[in-house]
């Protein structure tokens, strides 16, 4: 068996940016498919970072959709907003696998309260 290659920031948008719809060109994303993605690492939680964030800095661009330099930009930004270190977040990106090869929930109100854990113990 070879060996695969090595996921990288600008192949894993590229894949998460067709999620849904493989006759998209890849060159942009939604906010939907980018939060698909930070859940799909976790990153989006809903504890620490929310879809809440990420709207209120992708609302920035004034677009629909982002393509990978202003889509980097943003996840700056997001970093920098929330006080998250921007090369682990990036690292849990490029490394959590194709669209779909891990399962993503969305968390429901009440399981917020089931899971809880405080900020200062979360992983990043």
């Amino acid at each position: 068996m070879g060996e695969e290659e090595a996921a990288t920031i600008d192949s894993q948008f590229y894949v998460f940016a067709k999620l849904f719809d493989h006759k998209r060109s890849g060159d942009t994303i939604t906010l939907y498919r980018s939060d698909y993605w930070m859940r799909q690492a976790g990153v989006l939680d809903d504890r620490r970072l929310t879809m809440t964030d990420t709207g209120i800095v992708f609302n920035k661009y004034s677009k629909t959709e982002i393509n990978f330099e202003e889509w980097l930009q943003f996840l700056a930004d997001l970093c920098e907003r929330k006080g998250l270190k921007e090369e682990k977040i990036q690292d849990f990106l490029k490394n959590c696998g194709l669209p779909g090869q891990m399962p993503v929930a969305t968390p429901h109100y009440r399981d917020y309260f089931l899971t809880y854990k405080p900020k200062d113990k979360l992983a990043y």
